[in-house]
């Protein structure tokens, strides 16, 4: 089930505009097919439901980092002068359309499909641990704590879903920018807060593995 999912998340992320339409800062809406980054994480998220395990968590990392790689770029376009310039305070969750946010649903629902197989076949923890640290709750996930893991999990999902949330729609912004302007500034500090919980939320993620995990190498028992 968990495959079809995946398989549902990525074509829904082909066939969904990648990033979205800003005239007035020459940022021209893209489908994810016509999406280079796009096929990337598509590749990956494929590849993790077909290859050997071990390798299946490598194309997840490479689906990871292309997803963040293209939010970080996100986070730096708006700050150059092409959208400071604008009167509109600008953040990077602005310029992501749907299909950015497919494909992230598709990553965590092969991660899960992957985390779920080597918790059945009993693969002893190894590197993948850490490479499926890198998307919260997932390395908890891995080391058995499911409930622990989604709740982290679920905490990061919430923060960046409710921090997307207050970003001017698609439609909006094309509205506007038929007229060569942009929507009226409004306040963004509870963008910037619940980014900054996501983001604490993951570290936190992070940490409550690193620990976990030093604990089952010295306490074995103790778990």
């Amino acid at each position: 089930m968990l495959d079809l999912l995946v398989v549902v998340s990525a074509g829904a992320s082909l066939l969904s505009p990648w990033s979205v339409t800003i005239q007035p800062a020459h940022l021209p809406q893209a489908f994810g097919y016509e999406t280079p980054a796009c096929w990337l994480v598509v590749a990956g998220l494929m590849a993790a439901l077909v290859l050997d395990l071990r390798a299946a968590v490598l194309a997840l990392a490479l689906a990871e980092a292309v997803l963040v790689g293209w939010f970080g770029w996100a986070t730096w376009v708006v700050t150059t002068p092409r959208f400071t310039d604008l009167p509109f305070p600008f953040m990077a969750t602005d310029l992501m359309g749907p299909s950015w946010y497919a494909a992230a649903i598709g990553l965590l629902l092969a991660a899960g499909a992957v985390v779920r197989e080597l918790q059945r076949r009993s693969a002893p923890l190894r590197e993948e641990l850490w490479l499926l640290t890198a998307i919260p709750g997932f390395g908890l996930m891995r080391m058995g704590r499911w409930l622990e893991g989604t709740i982290w999990a679920g905490l990061f999902i919430t923060a960046f879903y409710l921090a997307s949330a207050d970003s001017p729609t698609a439609i909006e912004l094309a509205d506007y920018g038929r007229t060569g302007n942009v929507p009226p500034p409004y306040p963004r500090g509870a963008e910037w807060i619940l980014l900054g919980l996501a983001a604490l939320f993951w570290l936190a993620s992070l940490g409550v593995t690193i620990w976990r995990r030093a604990n089952l190498q010295t306490v074995p028992k103790s778990d």
